[in-house]
């Protein structure tokens, strides 16, 4: 809608306004008082307008204050308006990740795999589900500070087994869970469709049905540390996509598990001969 008050009162006294001057002239009005007769008709008539268009524009601001509340609320509580759909009760277990992961999930955060296989989920079947996602615990800091934080993110992990740990029967439990927790909590599509050709990509690798268990384990591990280097630098001009294998890395990672489990054999080689000796020296 034009803006009146932006609006220019024409000249009535061009041509252009001729036949509403005759429509307006008498014995009693000449052409300057007709002319000026057609100035105040339109400025009274620009006024309502304004008026008019004031009045849209404020039931306009009305509605939109109204929709952008109404959509806020829906976001904030979707489980009030989600629509109920026409089913049965399950017979089988519902899936549903613990609080604490729920909390990760909906900012996007990096979440273990353990959550989503059936141990993790039987688990989050035992936690106290009344607990407000929404309420705070006191921490204490490194810095001596007490400080406020969500009690959702006060979870003890000392039971969660690492990704590298599972099984591959785990792993294929948890990521089809995942999945569906990722859109259930608006991932984007491509991030979703990133992942899944990211796991379709490890289960193909001739290294997933190798008789060695090294390089088996070397997916797993290389599934863990990419999977969480991918979520701190997503967003930055580090980031990457998880779709394509990198084999360089994998071979790195290769190399690093069996050096690493070298040393850790050779380390509890030496704490039993190192006391054998003593005993033979006596």
């Amino acid at each position: 809608m034009e803006n009146p008050n932006l609006a220019i009162c024409p000249d009535f006294s061009t041509d252009e306004f001729l036949e509403a001057h005759l429509h307006l002239l008498n014995d009693a009005v000449n052409d300057e008082q007709a002319m000026h007769t057609l100035e105040t008709l339109w400025d009274i008539n620009n006024a309502r307008e304004e008026r008019r268009r004031r009045a849209t524009f404020s039931r306009s601001s009305r509605l939109e204050e109204e929709e952008t509340a109404q959509a806020e609320e829906h976001k904030k509580n979707k489980a009030k308006f989600a629509p109920t759909p026409d089913a049965d009760v399950p017979s089988g277990p519902v899936n549903i990740p613990a609080l604490y992961v729920t909390w990760k999930l909906k900012k996007g955060d990096y979440c273990e795999l353990y959550f989503f296989t059936n141990n993790g989920l039987a688990e989050a079947e035992s936690l106290d589900l009344s607990l407000d996602d929404e309420a705070l615990t006191l921490l204490k800091a490194d810095n001596g500070q007490h400080v406020w934080i969500p009690a959702l993110t006060m979870r003890d992990k000392s039971a969660v087994i690492k990704d590298e740990n599972l099984t591959w029967e785990q792993v294929g439990e948890a990521t089809i869970c995942l999945l569906n927790a990722m859109r259930e909590h608006e991932w984007p599509e491509d991030g979703i469709q990133m992942h899944v050709a990211f796991w379709l990509a490890l289960e193909d690798h001739p290294w997933h049905h190798s008789p060695y268990e090294h390089q088996k384990k070397a997916l797993l591990l290389y599934q863990s540390q990419q999977c969480q280097l991918w979520h701190h630098t997503i967003g930055t001009v580090n980031g990457w996509s998880l779709a394509r294998l990198n084999q360089e890395v994998l071979d790195h990672t290769l190399n690093d598990l069996m050096t690493r489990e070298w040393s850790e054999q050779m380390q509890t080689l030496r704490q039993v001969h190192l006391p054998t000796m003593n005993i033979g020296t006596h």
